[in-house]
């Protein structure tokens, strides 16, 4: 029964997350077809996390105050309307709007997950389970990559949406399966006792780490997503090279998932966030100097795998630094601040590589791994 209860958890956690993934490769370019400029696509790219932000805040609490389960049935269902919405945009700004819309349905689903994940571990496989949650969340990573690259490039922009807003259905029944963990206590509180109990969360050293961590990893995350492709099309390279440079990433990250899992389980988890961190930030110093396929590979296996060290344990420090009854708003703010990196990180990329180079502003954002690295080591050296 518990194996039942996780694998319909991995797979709504596997394909809620899809949707968004599977647009990282393709949105910019997609922007840039309908006549989008390069800040304009900065700012498609990042409205779905500027949204995205409060609502995961917003939405985690809701999952700590009615359950986790129908919050994340209410998201998946939204993101199914939302993403098929995309084949109707017209023009930038209608594309602008939808992925306003888009980011609204995500906020219910990650908070929600996390928070049934590290309800179903035991104490001392947190950091493991964590891992496993992140290679279903790497996993749609590789998928959705994987699946927009041939798609699109064979089927035209929504044939995708067509296919993601079909399998976000089918996510629905999987959530409907699950069990409310035995830890939801279902607290009732006012709006003031909220607001207090998230800044005692963010005042928790341990929580701080994390955050600082995933905001960094993100802030980069948000740069690669709108550089990346345009840098790639500068050199002759089209979406299946695009989709296939970042399933690499994708899969090396998916590899690295459950090591680190352990190593945060056995030794802590600052080891593989500072580790990651510095990988991340070397991954985007490298990048400008290579402009071929098949060279560009291993700069984003390198990023792959200093994502792949951060992310589960980055969540393993907000699992051990948080109660049950606070579980789903300090994962909400993770996610908050996840999505919060790509929001700074996508426009600014734009705004940077606009004012000197595709080059310069790679560099320039590679040095969020640094800061990232200098904070988690600041908030966690007594840990």
């Amino acid at each position: 029964m518990a194996r039942r209860q996780s694998f319909s958890l991995l797979t709504a956690a596997f394909i809620g997350t899809m949707d968004s993934n599977a647009l990282v490769p393709v949105i910019a370019l997609y922007a840039f077809s309908m006549g989008a400029g390069i800040e304009m696509v900065g700012l498609i790219v990042a409205m779905y996390s500027i949204v995205h932000i409060p609502s995961n805040i917003v939405f985690g609490r809701l999952a700590d105050k009615i359950g986790r389960k129908n919050p994340l049935i209410m998201g998946l269902s939204w993101d199914a309307f939302s993403v098929f919405l995309y084949s109707l945009t017209g023009n930038p700004i209608h594309l602008l709007l939808v992925r306003c819309l888009h980011g609204i349905g995500g906020g219910f689903v990650g908070p929600s997950t996390m928070a049934i994940a590290a309800g179903m571990a035991p104490e001392g496989r947190k950091g493991r389970m964590m891992a496993l949650y992140g290679i279903a969340l790497a996993s749609s990573v590789v998928v959705g990559f994987m699946l927009s690259g041939m798609l699109v490039s064979r089927f035209g922009y929504n044939a995708l949406f067509y296919v993601l807003s079909g399998s976000l259905v089918i996510a629905v029944a999987f959530a409907a399966t699950i069990k409310e963990p035995e830890d939801v206590g279902r607290v009732k509180t006012t709006l003031i006792e909220d607001i207090r109990k998230l800044l005692d969360i963010l005042r928790k050293k341990l929580a701080q780490a994390s955050y600082s961590a995933i905001f960094c990893l993100y802030f980069a995350m948000g740069a690669f997503t709108v550089l990346v492709p345009l840098y790639m099309k500068g050199f002759g390279m089209n979406e299946f090279h695009v989709a296939m440079a970042f399933t690499t990433f994708a899969l090396l990250s998916m590899i690295i998932h459950y090591p680190s899992g352990w190593i945060s389980d056995k030794l802590g988890p600052k080891i593989p966030v500072m580790a990651g961190l510095l990988t991340i930030a070397l991954s985007l110093l490298l990048l400008p100097f290579f402009d071929t396929f098949l060279s560009l590979l291993p700069v984003m296996a390198l990023f792959g795998i200093g994502h792949g060290l951060v992310f589960p344990s980055s969540s393993t420090m907000v699992v051990r630094s948080s109660s049950a009854d606070e579980r789903g708003l300090s994962s909400g703010v993770f996610y908050a601040l996840l999505v919060a990196g790509v929001a700074v990180g996508a426009p600014l990329a734009g705004f940077l590589a606009s004012a000197y180079s595709f080059e310069a502003a790679i560099w320039m954002t590679g040095l969020a791994g640094v800061i990232g690295f200098a904070l988690v080591l600041g908030l966690v050296r007594r840990e």
